[in-house]
């Protein structure tokens, strides 16, 4: 059974952290989840001044910092968590980094994050901080993007759930995640797939192409299907990954988002590109794992 016993919600006061308040409240509802609430203090390099007095500044400011940390943080808890039983955790570092390690040493289920927030990176759809958190944590990540525009989409209404699926074999832990989790939610699962090189214009200059990418694509699937043991609608549609799964999510009023952020080469840690496009594009929250 998947369960969510212990959810992370990493705060930095930002309007789009609050904005994702009810859907973390839900959640935790939902699941009768432990809630942590996690405040990284960012603490400057020093770089003024003599090494003497740059130690001091240090100090001091590490010291404000802190203390101005603890005080907002118990402050928002106050005002926007009132009524859950949670548990503040206060951290110095670099956020994503703090982020994923809090996960992997309090055994977390789910962080759930905006995709926007504080930083230099800020004017990036998907910021810094969440990419790095998607890139380097173990367990699945809620995201919401535009988080100040978006609905709570509460588990208790959930009733349709996509899942963006690769034709490769390496994304049937995905399939097999997302069938369990429908299951469990009793909510209908769909399956997406973008079929790249299959474009507008490969169809009038070349439909035998296209029909044997769609085909090859839809044998692919249908095999991971059979090795999963699941028998899911499929939508084939031909395009950039992000574009497909937004009109997919469109089209089937999709309430939830799955998909995986495999492997894909060491040193990028666990994280595919396409991940990034779909959830900068996606019109509902996106679990990925």
């Amino acid at each position: 059974m998947i369960a969510f016993k212990r959810i992370l919600f990493p705060v930095d006061f930002s309007d789009q952290c609050r904005a994702i308040v009810p859907a973390v409240k839900a959640m935790v509802d939902r699941f009768n989840s432990e809630l942590i609430a996690l405040h990284v203090v960012d603490l400057p390099p020093a770089w003024f001044g003599t090494p003497e007095a740059s130690a001091w500044a240090v100090l001091i400011n590490a010291d404000r910092l802190r203390q101005e940390g603890r005080i907002a943080l118990d402050r928002f808890i106050g005002r926007e968590l009132a009524d859950l039983k949670v548990k503040p955790e206060l951290l110095e570092g670099e956020s994503a980094y703090q982020i994923a390690e809090c996960a992997k040493e309090d055994h977390v289920d789910l962080i759930m994050m905006p995709t926007r927030g504080y930083g230099a990176f800020r004017a990036l759809l998907l910021g810094s901080v969440t990419a790095k958190v998607l890139h380097d944590a173990e367990c699945p990540v809620w995201t919401g993007t535009h988080a100040e525009q978006l609905t709570a989409h509460p588990p208790e209404r959930w009733k349709n759930i996509l899942c963006a699926l690769e034709a490769d074999p390496k994304d049937l832990p995905t399939l097999r995640w997302a069938a369990e989790f429908a299951a469990e939610q009793k909510a209908e699962l769909r399956l997406v797939h973008a079929v790249r090189g299959a474009s507008t214009l490969t169809q009038e200059s070349d439909p035998g192409m296209h029909e044997f990418l769609f085909n090859i694509a839809r044998e692919q699937i249908a095999k991971m299907q059979a090795d999963a043991g699941t028998k899911f609608d499929l939508c084939l549609l031909a395009g950039a990954v992000g574009r497909v799964v937004h009109e997919s999510a469109i089209g089937h009023s999709a309430d939830l988002i799955i998909a995986g952020r495999g492997v894909i080469h060491k040193t990028l840690g666990k994280l595919r590109s396409s991940v990034y496009s779909i959830i900068r594009e996606a019109p509902c929250p996106v679990i990925s794992i």
